[in-house]
């Protein structure tokens, strides 16, 4: 009988789809814990430094609660009071609505009726089944309709009540028992698995702790600033909208939106004119530029680790599990998501969809660019990297590397010839775009040693026999570049022509050791004065292995980066050097 054994992807996928499920239909239970731990963690900063002065663990959490439960009262009798003078005011408030609405009619009046009987029309038009007029429906007791909505307000108030009991009363005992409940999450961890546990709870709560806070103390001087604002322009109730401001932005998007808005609407019924209302709306529209664009990346900084898109992604996805509630913990749960796909292997992808680093290293996007044929998709990441380093280290990390994955994916068969010439011609593309953002290159001097780069076989080892004559160019040495496709013969003849005394033999990984062999001993037989430096793009070998895939002789040299290869021509080509001819005898 066969029996078929589930892989670790499909099993992770698996327990990852049980988890959302869980999630979403255990959502009434699971909310107060995320709430309270939400709380907890905002709070234990505090009860820690209570607890440092001297006092018991139970005091220190019963004197931090009490405060946070003072506070909230204190703010809500502030509330309370201003919503009160506001109520007085409506009908002031009544009659400034009236003016304006006559004020907006006698100015857009014609246009609004004429847009309004349009969009009448198009209706109309658009309308497939003749009207029916609808059966009059009886009007509800005013009574029953007081007393139902009145039923429905004392419900809600009863059950956020007791949610707002339970939030607390869990976050209290998660206070107390802080580290206790600590060592429990961590117990539940293997001994072997314990120290990446350790470092990815402490992580976790490092920069959850550090996103609160700063949340917290932005939002406060936001709502201050608000309140201050409008006090200053005269808008009723300044501080009920100013801790309106600092609650809201707690809910991403949606929060800032209401928070602004609703001061404005109120400066708009409460003005006599329009004066403040334009002042108010440009005021408040200037204080949330400033704290979303230049304050929180300023004190978030890369704090989260979590992408912008994947913030919007996220908000999305817990606001379709657990509600306003989710909106509001989207950012903590995802930052706790991305350290645990950081620290464990088989849920790396959790960081890489919701991460802020790049999902792949520059090599490997240059390679990805090249393999479809974005020629200027591939150049812009290479510009990038010359501009934030120079050309040569900008070849040295980025295109030999891409280079070497293409030819490592051709000699795998994952790639054909035509694919891999592709690859070639486009890579010499870029090499052009190098050569005219190069700075003008200093004139050689007459008895400067000339200096060939040649390909050891194919397309992208003559990119990077080109990558490494323009660099000895700009060294001051004499260095031309092979193109490929010459028989060796020819290349001896014109090494013997030009007085070649360096031959730069470009090889990209993987390296055709046979073939890179055969070359250095012929070209050492051609000429006993001639130097040879093999350049191994991207290899990553010992002395003991070159030595045996290479001619044992002084005369050839190995470098591994471009960077190396100019350092050892340059001491090779020195006029202070010893002469050629005597190279033979040194060790």
């Amino acid at each position: 009988m066969n029996t078929s054994v589930t892989s670790p992807r499909a099993t992770t996928w698996l327990v990852l789809c049980s988890m959302v499920a869980m999630l979403y239909f255990a959502r009434e239970f699971l909310v107060p814990i995320a709430l309270a731990a939400f709380v907890a963690f905002a709070l234990a900063p505090f009860v820690e430094q209570i607890a440092r002065a001297g006092l018991p663990r139970m005091l220190a959490t019963t004197l931090t609660m009490a405060a946070v439960g003072v506070l909230v009262g204190a703010v809500g009798w502030l509330v309370a009071g201003q919503i009160q003078g506001f109520a007085e005011q409506m009908p002031t408030y009544r009659a400034n609505l009236q003016m304006k609405g006559a004020d907006l009619r006698a100015s857009f009046g014609k246009l609004i009726e004429q847009t309004t009987s349009m969009v009448r029309g198009i209706g109309r038009d658009l309308s497939v089944t003749p009207a029916v007029e609808a059966p009059p429906t009886p009007a509800a007791a005013p009574d029953g309709n007081w007393w139902s909505v009145l039923h429905s307000a004392l419900n809600s108030m009863a059950d956020f009540s007791v949610v707002a009991s339970l939030v607390l009363l869990l976050a209290f005992v998660m206070l107390l028992r802080w580290d206790d409940l600590r060592d429990r999450l961590l117990a539940l961890a293997s001994q072997s698995d314990l120290p990446v546990t350790t470092r990815a709870a402490k992580e976790a709560s490092a920069k959850v702790g550090t996103y609160l806070r700063r949340q917290l103390f932005l939002n406060g001087v936001h709502g201050a600033a608000m309140g201050l604002i409008l006090w200053w322009i005269g808008v009723p109730n300044p501080l009920v909208w100013g801790l309106l401001g600092a609650t809201m932005r707690f809910v991403p998007y949606l929060g800032p939106i209401v928070s602004t808005v609703a001061p404005i609407l109120v400066s708009f019924a409460s003005s006599d004119g329009w004066s403040q209302s334009w002042i108010a709306l440009g005021s408040l529209l200037s204080l949330e530029l400033l704290t979303n664009s230049v304050l929180e990346p300023w004190l978030y900084g890369a704090g989260t680790g979590i992408s912008p898109l994947a913030l919007v992604i996220s908000a999305a996805f817990w606001t379709w599990i657990w509600g306003p509630i989710g909106l509001v913990l989207s950012t903590p749960l995802t930052v706790c998501l991305i350290v645990v796909g950081k620290h464990f292997p088989r849920l790396r992808f959790l960081d890489v969809l919701f991460g802020d680093q790049p999902a792949m290293p520059q090599r490997s996007r240059l390679y990805q660019r090249l393999l479809v044929g974005e020629q200027d998709a591939a150049w812009e990441i290479l510009r990038q990297e010359v501009a934030r380093t120079s050309p040569i280290e900008a070849a040295d990390r980025t295109l030999i590397p891409a280079l070497g994955l293409a030819g490592q994916a051709g000699a795998d068969g994952r790639i054909d010839v035509e694919r891999r010439g592709l690859i070639g011609a486009l890579a010499h593309a870029l090499v052009d775009e190098l050569d005219e953002s190069r700075l003008p290159s200093p004139s050689p001097t007459a008895t400067a040693t000339r200096v060939l780069c040649f390909p050891a076989r194919d397309a992208l080892d003559a990119v990077g026999a080109r990558l490494l004559a323009a660099e000895l160019v700009q060294h001051g040495l004499k260095a031309t570049a092979s193109a490929g496709g010459e028989l060796l013969g020819e290349v001896i003849e014109s090494i013997r022509r030009d007085g070649v005394g360096i031959v730069c033999v470009s090889s990209v990984l993987p390296t055709h050791f046979l073939h890179v062999r055969s070359l250095c001993k012929k070209l050492l037989a051609s000429d006993e004065r001639l130097v040879i430096v093999v350049g191994l793009w991207g290899e990553d070998l010992d002395t003991k292995e070159i030595d045996q895939r290479l001619p044992n002789s002084p005369r050839v040299r190995v470098a591994t980066s471009l960077a190396q290869a100019v350092a050892v021509t340059e001491a090779i080509a020195a006029p202070h050097h010893a002469p050629a001819a005597l190279l033979a005898a040194t060790p």
